[in-house]
């Protein structure tokens, strides 16, 4: 084993975006023969291996510090001045939760304060997307390198994917080429229930939807934060008649995840705030259409693999699903150009890209 590589980040938690980020960087790492150390705030039992930031000594030949909330690590960074490998998944500007959460709008304050900070000590930034590394730029960070999230996807969503791609070769009816009741269809958002997803952008727009659909539904999948949100979100499907008619699942097993990729009909994001966004590529490598308002990252990673628009009043959002619903060939056409997107997040590519990101500062001995 080489010198260690530190990881930095606030805890590992299981089901979290980060942290499977950071568990793949150390498999990638440890499979080449470098010896990785998880550095974290907060101890849980999914790091029950992880070093507390209190005992770090910031002697590891490389650290990295994956940054998205104001945290402690980060400012241990900042105190002793470390250099790093800053590993950008942006940060929510706080206004999004002044309102509802002002604890944790201070800490997305705080981050975007150290963001500035650690700009000066940073030796490579890698962001997730196009749309991070450019806020790194403007921070006068020079060596930025554009690595996306490294995201496993399951050998039950793989095979999906290519028995999706097979039956619309073939021309028999298969996932690509499903048919939707005029009547019906299940619309489906994969994502915490925050403000700046805006999934009260999508009960509006589904009202309008089911005048013309009476019989679909909207399935919002994911965690309450915070719990007064969620119960806006339901106050708000009563008053708009749809009640009945919208899914609240909370958080849901991986298993559970993939039944409702499956089962539904159209994937819509109205999120104003996604530095990447990784239930958009779940969707797509589902064989799932895609509607998503024009918002941060968004347009980025879906590409010409979704309707990617930049007005989400309820009409016009309600019109794009209610026309992906009903037409099967631009049905069709979404669905295998998201499954041919969804490949190049494909964790054989990622794993790659973020080799490429990392390898010269093992070889030079930064």
């Amino acid at each position: 084993m080489t010198s260690p590589v530190d990881i930095l980040l606030p805890q590992m938690a299981t089901g979290d975006a980060t942290s499977n980020h950071t568990r793949l960087i150390q498999e990638l790492l440890e499979e080449r023969g470098i010896d990785v150390r998880i550095v974290v705030e907060r101890k849980t039992r999914s790091g029950s291996g992880a070093i507390s930031i209190d005992k770090w000594k910031a002697d590891g030949q490389v650290s990295i510090l994956q940054h998205s909330i104001g945290s402690e690590v980060a400012q241990q960074v900042i105190r002793r001045k470390t250099p790093v490998v800053l590993n950008y998944h942006n940060i929510t500007p706080s206004r999004f939760f002044d309102a509802w959460q002002p604890e944790l709008a201070k800490s997305v304050a705080r981050g975007r304060m150290q963001l500035g900070q650690l700009a000066a000590l940073t030796v490579r930034g890698i962001a997730d997307s196009e749309f991070n590394a450019q806020e790194l730029r403007e921070l006068d960070i020079e060596d930025v390198v554009v690595s996306p999230v490294l995201w496993q996807m399951s050998s039950s969503a793989v095979q999906a994917g290519l028995s999706s791609n097979m039956a619309s070769e073939d021309g028999e009816t298969g996932p690509s080429s499903k048919v939707v009741s005029k009547d019906g269809g299940t619309v489906l958002f994969v994502g915490r229930l925050a403000p700046n997803k805006c999934q009260h952008d999508l009960i509006a727009a589904f009202a309008v939807l089911a005048r013309f659909r009476p019989q679909a539904r909207l399935v919002l999948v994911g965690d309450a934060s915070p719990p007064q949100y969620l119960q806006s979100l339901k106050s708000l499907a009563r008053e708009l008649g749809v009640y009945d008619q919208v899914v609240f699942t909370g958080k849901v097993s991986d298993k559970n995840l993939f039944q409702w990729y499956r089962k539904s009909d159209v994937f819509a994001c109205a999120s104003e705030h996604e530095g990447f966004g990784v239930p958009l590529v779940e969707a797509m490598a589902h064989g799932l259409p895609v509607v998503a308002y024009d918002a941060a990252a968004v347009a980025e990673t879906v590409g010409n693999s979704g309707i990617v628009l930049r007005d989400k009043r309820p009409l016009t959002l309600a019109m794009a699903l209610h026309r992906v619903l009903g037409d099967g060939q631009l049905n069709q056409c979404l669905r295998d150009r998201g499954i041919r997107s969804a490949q190049q997040f494909d964790i054989s590519v990622t794993r790659e890209q973020m080799w490429i990101a990392l390898k010269d500062l093992f070889d030079s001995g930064a």
